[in-house]
């Protein structure tokens, strides 16, 4: 089925029309294109719609060379949580963790091919991106992460939980990364890196985490309200995970060794007022700060171990990053 027709059935459109592709997706997957559309002949004013159009190629080249059958086989299925995201999980958001809606998603059987049809948010007042060293900017995604977090808090969830998702978010988790960490060097990171792994998995507190939090990934109004996108990673596990991640895709080293404890407290401050106002005692809340604290640095040296396998010489190994890390296996030692 073409783009066009399905959104022409999902949109109830007399008219579509591709304007432009906004970006490609990873090696070579597919791409994200705008496309206006008319819904009324009587009332011929266009508006516009994202389509997320996954296709699978027959040979795949990954920038930093990571292509295997396991990573095609990761890709495959985070177009497929993706989709089971818009359609099962993203109504039961907080209004203040704002996401774009979902006209319809397509799957083609035989081909693999995939279209997902989202609101333009652009369109909908969020046209801004995130600009460096924006404090309002940053800040409205930590208030976005805390809502979110908040929202689908779950203690000791069972194995079915979230049913559709990753069992474990976020695009690193070392069961889905054993190549990279393979490639890293003989070390206490590598040796500790189930541990790591372990203590984020064992968590009393989990919630959903949106599992690729960047920056990249929120889109702002002019008043820095936040909404965010793409949900291929979405899955469960430990608030500070997004957290971590978010903080050292928007910050420079320096920034983050001297804003880093403010953040936090930022964050935490957010979360636990979010967890009361949806009806959580304060003992409850606090409970949950108490272990996601601890397990800050643990979340970072998770993504670190990812990042000194997948690529050692990536600007994000900072002596910062190592300085936590190392924080991390202190606290690994003295359990």
């Amino acid at each position: 089925m073409t783009p066009e027709i399905f959104i022409k059935r999902q949109c109830k459109a007399t008219f579509v029309e591709r304007k432009e592709v906004i970006q490609s997706l990873w090696s070579g997957y597919g791409e994200i294109v705008r496309y206006a559309i008319t819904t009324d002949l009587t009332n011929p004013s266009s508006s516009s719609i994202i389509v997320k159009h996954c296709t699978f190629p027959a040979t795949t080249s990954h920038p930093r060379g990571w292509q295997s059958d396991h990573a095609h086989n990761r890709k495959v299925r985070s177009y497929e949580v993706e989709q089971s995201w818009y359609q099962n999980w993203a109504s039961r958001c907080n209004e203040s963790a704002r996401v774009a809606d979902c006209y319809g998603c397509y799957v083609d059987d035989q081909s693999g091919q995939r279209l997902t049809v989202l609101e333009d948010l652009d369109t909908s007042g969020f046209a801004d991106r995130y600009v460096i060293d924006n404090d309002q900017h940053l800040l409205s995604c930590i208030n976005w992460l805390a809502v979110f977090h908040a929202g689908f808090i779950h203690p000791n969830p069972g194995l079915e939980w979230p049913k559709g998702l990753w069992r474990k978010g976020t695009y690193w988790h070392l069961d889905t990364r054993q190549d990279e960490w393979l490639a890293m060097e003989e070390g206490e990171l590598k040796s500790s890196a189930a541990a790591l792994s372990n203590c984020l998995d064992s968590a009393t507190f989990k919630t959903l985490v949106h599992g690729d939090a960047k920056v990249a990934n929120f889109c702002f109004s002019t008043d820095a309200a936040v909404a965010a996108v793409d949900f291929q990673y979405v899955g469960g596990g430990v608030g500070v995970q997004d957290l971590a991640y978010l903080l050292g895709s928007a910050l420079s080293e320096k920034a983050l060794s001297e804003n880093l404890m403010y953040l936090l407290e930022h964050y935490f401050s957010e979360l636990g007022r979010e967890l009361m106002a949806q009806g959580e005692s304060q003992a409850f809340a606090q409970e949950v700060i108490d272990e996601w604290q601890y397990l800050f640095p643990i979340a970072w040296a998770d993504f670190h171990r990812f990042i000194m396998g997948w690529s050692p010489t990536h600007p994000k190994n900072t002596a910062f990053s190592q300085l936590l890390t190392e924080q991390a296996l202190s606290q690994l030692r003295g359990s």
